[in-house]
């Protein structure tokens, strides 16, 4: 049997959450998102550098590469997100589709 351990086998583990940080070091169009029932509330806790960088699933028209086709995100702290988690129950990798 082919191995399970990979997206829609075992979790789809969906989120919704409000950015908190959009100075990807990378500039690659990532942000930090603070996700409801997976991140406290509480900033002492869980400070906002601590969140996982979320990457931005872009549309087909945009390569998201070398400059071309449209900014990779317009995305601003406060905006609300909704998207998933690539590594499913670990909620280490969120992918944005849709705010």
């Amino acid at each position: 049997m082919a191995d399970t351990n990979i997206l829609g086998f075992q979790n789809f583990i969906y989120f919704h959450g409000v950015v908190e940080d959009r100075n990807d070091p990378m500039q690659v169009g990532r942000v930090r998102v603070r996700c409801l029932g997976i991140h406290t509330d509480d900033k002492e806790v869980l400070s906002t550098e601590d969140l996982p960088w979320a990457q931005v699933i872009l549309p087909v028209t945009s390569p998201g590469i070398s400059g071309l086709g449209h900014s990779p995100t317009f995305l601003v702290e406060g905006s609300w997100v909704f998207g998933y988690f690539r590594d499913g129950a670990s909620c280490q990798e969120p992918c944005i589709i849709g705010s």
